[in-house]
């Protein structure tokens, strides 16, 4: 669903339009991107931890997999620049939450997240109780978060809520436990805003231009 000639039936992304317009603004570094395909086993692979009503939990498993094999391959044979400064995450939903799972496990490899509606609900808040107990990591990634939102508090379909309590619920972790609020940590709501991936393409460009500005690296 990322590129522009996807035939996903939920929607897409256009990243590869609007990855070209930044550039022709000169608003972003040049960005070499990897898509994984999650369609199969999407839970399994995404989730760092077992669910208790949705199962899942191969997140360790697959994140060992990227950073051994996967990532030295790119590197081998893509014109890149490996070191964590220059090498980030983006994924919406259980990808969001799988972002920020790994570069919170492995910053030495992954110096950035860019967390789209996360599924931070998933496994009974790990990922929140993670960043509110776990050891700090070091060093620590730059991470964006972000949801949207509905337009009145008696919405009561999840789509529009869009997990919007639970990222604020991350945001409270972090800036207790590990980050103060500044150029490390990013946490945007987007009243309106749906679980879908037609709000995703609308507001991608802001992180990228966050985690990627023209002139750095």
């Amino acid at each position: 669903a990322l590129w522009s000639d996807h035939h996903d039936p939920y929607g897409g992304w256009d990243l590869d339009h609007v990855l070209a317009e930044l550039w022709s603004l000169g608003a972003v570094q040049e960005i070499i991107v990897v898509s994984i395909e999650t369609a199969d086993r999407r839970l399994d692979l995404l989730g760092p931890t077992p669910d208790p009503e949705h199962g899942g939990g191969s997140g360790e498993d697959h994140l060992a997999a990227m950073v051994e094999h996967l990532k030295p391959q790119i590197d081998r044979t893509l014109r890149t620049l490996p070191g964590p400064r220059t090498t980030a995450l983006l994924g919406s939903s259980m990808g969001g939450l799988f972002s920020f799972y790994a570069a919170w496990k492995r910053p030495d490899v992954f110096g950035a997240a860019i967390c789209l509606s996360s599924s931070f609900w998933w496994g009974d808040r790990f990922a929140i109780r993670l960043a509110q107990e776990g050891l700090c990591p070091a060093p620590r990634p730059v991470l964006y978060l972000d949801s949207g939102a509905a337009r009145s508090a008696l919405e009561k379909d999840q789509s529009a809520q869009d997990g919007q309590h639970h990222t604020r619920a991350m945001e409270r972790a972090l800036v207790g436990h590990c980050y103060e609020p500044g150029d490390d940590l990013h946490v945007l709501t987007f009243p309106g805003h749906r679980h879908e991936a037609t709000s995703w393409a609308a507001r991608v460009a802001i992180p990228l231009q966050l985690v990627f500005p023209r002139g750095d690296g």
